[in-house]
């Protein structure tokens, strides 16, 4: 049974690192730009899935503070896992801003597969850069149906997220859910683009509004 049991961990590691590598261009890209970077000129990171990606005008709305953005889309926790050093290690920042767990989610995983993956990244920040403040954005809502027939997955993850956050000094719960819902709890049509699933400006402003006293 012992060897079975390592065939399926080193199988399953074997996945893990080819699933990830689909994104190896864009760590690439973050990889040449890290290279001429002087990571001092910024006052936070922020790493994520296409809705971080897509959030190109970030500094326009935080008049007075620089971000580094490392969304990369169509990624997942395990993906953030992967690249970790690339990602993080490797950039000395006193804030970091991570939003993932919706792509995952949305992809079939389970809630405990998803927290599995954040305690694992979130261990090593804590043990690696204990300096660094980490500000946890919950998955939000999305116009699409598929996402939102998994709503009680989302709503529990962001729960679990919310405890595990109120545990640790270093970890901070950003919760932008039910901003951007309507008065009927559901998701407002105005704060995404036609896929119904990434955001308009309106969106964004939503968020904004939630981050901006953690850089105060």
């Amino acid at each position: 049974m012992k060897y079975i049991a390592l065939f399926v961990c080193l199988f399953s590691g074997l996945l893990f690192s080819q699933d990830a590598r689909r994104f190896e261009t864009d760590i690439e890209a973050f990889r040449r730009q890290a290279d001429t970077l002087d990571s001092n000129s910024y006052d936070a990171l922020i790493v994520g899935s296409s809705s971080v990606r897509m959030w190109t005008d970030i500094n326009r709305y935080f008049p007075g503070n620089d971000f580094l953005n490392r969304g990369f889309g169509g990624s997942q926790m395990s993906d953030v896992l992967y690249y970790a050093d690339d990602l993080i290690f490797d950039i000395p920042a006193k804030k970091l801003f991570l939003y993932e767990g919706d792509n995952d989610i949305a992809s079939g995983k389970s809630v405990g597969k998803v927290r599995r993956d954040f305690k694992k990244l979130l261990r090593e920040i804590h043990r690696r850069i204990p300096g660094t403040e980490v500000y946890l954005i919950s998955v939000k809502p999305s116009l699409d149906q598929e996402r939102m027939d998994r709503k009680k997955k989302y709503l529990a993850f962001n729960r679990w997220l919310e405890r595990y956050c109120r545990k640790k000094e270093q970890f901070h719960f950003i919760n932008v859910w039910p901003y951007m819902l309507s008065e009927n709890d559901e998701p407002r049509p105005e704060l995404f683009i036609a896929d119904g699933i990434h955001m308009t400006d309106a969106g964004y402003d939503i968020w904004a509004e939630q981050i901006a006293p953690f850089l105060e």
